[in-house]
């Protein structure tokens, strides 16, 4: 009996070593939607996502203080290449990003060669390409839906803009989008005060209902 008791018990340790890591990591790369789709809300809270294409000192020490739960920093390409301390700071303290690409429309869709060059870009200096796309003018071509979904990347679009006024009211699975770009006027200081005031979660979290790994361990 206690031959069958140790036996048993052994078994559940085995068990709990080999599979419960394989239950908790996701892979870093997943389509949310089973065809190509904008996403523009989750369910379970609201998420904020920092567009990123201009900075100076004070991001930079933003960077080093933010707290969880991390916004999605969305960046870009041309300031992934010219921000080498910021880039080093966020993947040191491994805060969830995406990529920020240019306009785009259906009267004037982008050029996939450039989105393309871009994601290289995001590759190279985060050794994947990026789970997270929007584009500055948040509008979409079928032709780039297509192109992100055959790559699985997964498109978002903010349910709402902040752009630093009062705050909104937000509701249940909202995506509040704010930009850091040379003439937007959000101070860091209105940023930090923005996130105090509100509870804000993942994406994933605010997508599935639970936190997942996004990236792979080193």
């Amino acid at each position: 009996m206690v031959r069958k008791t140790l036996i048993s018990l052994i078994f559940i340790v085995i068990l709990f070593v080999f599979i419960k890591p394989i239950n908790s990591t996701m892979i870093s790369v997943f389509n949310i939607a089973d065809a190509p789709a904008v996403v523009t809300k989750g369910h379970y809270g609201t998420s904020l996502i920092v567009e990123i294409s201009f900075s100076d000192e004070a991001l930079l020490d933003w960077l080093k203080t933010v707290k969880e739960p991390y916004p999605l920093l969305l960046l870009d390409a041309a300031w992934i290449e010219r921000s080498p301390d910021h880039l080093k700071v966020i993947q040191e303290r491994k805060l969830p990003t995406g990529l920020l690409g240019s306009e785009d429309s259906v009267d004037k869709p982008i050029d996939l060669a450039v989105v393309q060059k871009d994601i290289k870009i995001y590759e190279k200096h985060f050794q994947e390409i990026p789970l997270w796309f929007a584009t500055r003018n948040h509008q979409y071509s079928q032709d780039l839906q297509n192109n992100l979904f055959q790559q699985q990347i997964n498109i978002l679009s903010p349910s709402l803009i902040w752009k630093g006024e009062k705050t909104p009211k937000l509701q249940k699975g909202d995506f509040v989008f704010m930009t850091l770009h040379q003439n937007n006027k959000i101070s860091i200081k209105e940023m930090s005060t923005f996130l105090q005031q509100n509870k804000f979660m993942s994406i994933e979290e605010n997508i599935f209902g639970y936190k997942v790994q996004t990236k792979k361990s080193p």
